[in-house]
């Protein structure tokens, strides 16, 4: 078995990565309502602390530069 993957293998493997972090924002986007307004009533009712917000790095943008980097080039 070959220790390192074509670069095929690997746009397909990211290619997957990509779509399914895709479907997952999506399934974010849809409960994010939903979780808001839980948020807010518990926010009323005090009972938990206030979480704190940070950003990460995007994952889609990089799985998209990488599979450009490693796909044939446009002509």
């Amino acid at each position: 078995m070959p220790s390192e993957i074509g670069n095929a293998e690997a746009i397909e493997m990211m290619t997957r990565c990509k779509q399914e972090v895709l479907l997952l924002r999506a399934t974010i986007a849809r409960l994010e309502p939903k979780a808001d307004a839980y948020d807010n009533l518990v926010r009323v009712l005090r009972l938990l602390p206030q979480p704190s917000v940070s950003m990460g790095e995007d994952l889609v943008w990089i799985l998209d530069k990488r599979i450009r980097e490693l796909g044939p080039p446009n002509a």
